[in-house]
């Protein structure tokens, strides 16, 4: 069920008359945003290589005592991108307080190709120390000016087995409507 949850919202998400293709100065607008927020119970961290953020770092803020605050390190985000700053990987890591390291949790894998966006999520196998195949994936119609015309989300029920399509939502540009005062 989870799941099938992820994977609707990232379509509902999609579902806008401007898509975007997630580039460096995407994460970077998003990482702004965050530090910038007044009210959160988390903080942030960043590593930059150039002007690009390799590594996200997000830290719990934990009231101790006598009002005072302390950070606890919860999750971090590491990036990849291609040559022209397009995002083609985010691994994500969970902080263990047991083994007192990151521990890995699961990767999403961007492509663009020839109008298409896709956007593959797969989890972390600890057993065999590796990713597995991509258990979901969204593919995006880009059309000209960054609309989308399509949403199409894929799931797979085994490693074995091959995608099967969850849904198809066609986008349609809302029509500009003009009125007088």
């Amino acid at each position: 069920m989870k799941k099938l949850l992820f994977a609707t919202l990232m379509c509902v998400a999609a579902m806008s008359a401007k898509a975007q293709v997630l580039t460096s100065e995407t994460i970077n607008g998003v990482y702004k945003e965050l530090i910038n927020s007044t009210k959160s119970d988390y903080a942030y961290n960043a590593e930059m290589t150039g002007n690009d953020i390799t590594t996200m770092y997000v830290y719990k803020v934990v009231a101790g005592a006598k009002g005072m605050q302390t950070l606890k390190q919860h999750m971090k985000h590491e990036y990849a991108y291609a040559a022209d700053g397009t995002l083609t990987s985010k691994v994500t890591y969970l902080w263990n307080d047991d083994l007192n390291d990151w521990t890995c949790s699961t990767r999403y894998d961007y492509a663009l190709d020839n109008g298409k966006y896709s956007v593959e999520y797969s989890r972390y196998n600890h057993v065999a120390n590796r990713f597995d195949l991509p258990v979901d994936k969204i593919t995006y119609d880009i059309m000209p000016y960054d609309s989308v015309s399509n949403v199409s989300c894929y799931h797979r029920k085994s490693l074995s087995s091959q995608y099967q399509l969850i849904s198809v939502m066609r986008v349609m540009d809302l029509p500009i409507l003009y009125a007088k005062k």
